[in-house]
């Protein structure tokens, strides 16, 4: 029985780490602004605002919170990327981001995300890509868990 309530807890999210309410707001304000340009519609913008919208304690340029390392550490819907000459390449892709930050939206899988961004492929307007941070070559990828004030 008891191997029953674990399965079923994996399957339905049951057992997820609880979203902070700050970054739950910092998901909101993205989804809210999906499609929509947000201020300059810098991916920089994008995260100042969220991060605002939410009352998050935050300092510029790229203080977004709390340091973590995603390799060891649980990325949460609403933590803050920043990419430092990131390159990735994965089985049928590649691309690099030299200086870029985003935002998690959502977590598909352990280490495959669905992000919020804005200013990336040519389009200043906030739009959702999925990555796997399992197909990160080369460069620096630093997350940040939002702080409330």
């Amino acid at each position: 029985m008891k191997v029953l309530i674990i399965a079923i807890s994996f399957l339905f999210g049951l057992n997820q780490t609880p979203l902070p309410e700050v970054n739950q707001k910092i998901v909101e304000y993205c989804k809210k602004h999906e499609d929509k340009k947000v201020d300059r519609g810098e991916c920089w913008d994008l995260a100042a605002f969220a991060l605002n919208e939410a009352e998050a304690a935050w300092f510029t340029p790229y203080n977004f919170g709390t340091k973590y390392n995603f390799k060891k550490d649980t990325i949460l819907a609403g933590d803050i990327i920043q990419f430092e000459n990131v390159e990735f390449r994965g089985k049928n892709y590649s691309m690099t981001m030299p200086h870029h930050t985003a935002i998690v939206l959502e977590v598909l899988v352990d280490k495959k995300c669905m992000i919020a961004h804005q200013n990336f492929a040519g389009k200043r307007k906030v739009q959702f890509t999925e990555m796997n941070f399992d197909d990160v070559k080369k460069g620096t990828l630093q997350f940040y868990r939002p702080l409330a004030k």
